[in-house]
């Protein structure tokens, strides 16, 4: 009775799935048993931990409540690996091969299996916290938010040189000039040779700004 009542025993949170995942690292340490059928597993499932480093469980370890190594070896064979995946969907999503998050995990995961001697299974599945997804998503964007903010910032203009004109740093060479050449076909490699002075962001920046100038929207008179 006392495994029938477990096994129907799943989680109801995205915190009680994200506690087993951290309490599975630490179960799996220190127990051969654990480690002895951690190859069966096929739905791996991912959050990070307060360093900020991606740890994974399975899903019958990450989606039944109160989890450690005995409760699992004791009742894994009788849980639903299906029913397990059904209430962790609510929270996590899948990680598509190929992505960088696909990679980074799969590198964590064998990792992990290493150190237990073992060899994950052909056919893993990997997903990660919905959460965490959404925050790398969030701070990829941030970050280039702030890299076009740097490169604006190259841009300058002053009624003293070249009249005004949009130039590179305060240089005597136009925004204008650098998309010329571009067009005409000279490579970055090319006008960074003839302009010693200038930088690589330099070029990036005068495209940027082009980018900026074009994108606006077109007001007709009616």
């Amino acid at each position: 009775m006392a495994i029938v009542s477990m096994i129907d025993h799943l989680v109801t949170t995205a915190d009680e799935a994200r506690n087993n995942i951290g309490r599975y690292a630490a179960e799996l340490a220190r127990s051969e048993g654990l480690r002895d059928i951690m190859s069966y597993a096929r739905g791996w499932y991912a959050c990070r931990d307060e360093s900020g480093a991606w740890i994974l469980a399975p899903s019958k370890f990450a989606g039944y409540a109160a989890n450690d190594a005995a409760a699992y070896l004791k009742s894994h064979n009788q849980r639903d690996g299906r029913l397990a995946e059904r209430v962790l969907g609510q929270w996590f999503e899948d990680v598509q091969p190929g992505s960088a998050t696909h990679a980074d995990l799969l590198s964590v995961l064998r990792a992990m299996f290493a150190r237990a001697g073992k060899t994950p299974n052909k056919l893993i599945q990997l997903h990660v916290l919905a959460s965490e997804l959404s925050s790398s998503r969030r701070t990829g964007a941030e970050k280039r938010s702030s890299d076009a903010g740097k490169l604006i910032q190259r841009i300058t203009t002053n009624p003293d040189v070249l009249g005004g004109r949009p130039t590179i740093r305060g240089l005597r060479i136009a925004v204008s000039d650098i998309l010329d050449l571009l067009a005409a076909g000279v490579t970055r490699e090319e006008i960074l040779a003839d302009y010693p002075y200038l930088e690589g962001d330099d070029i990036a920046a005068a495209l940027d700004y082009a980018a900026r100038v074009v994108d606006h929207r077109v007001i007709r008179a009616a």
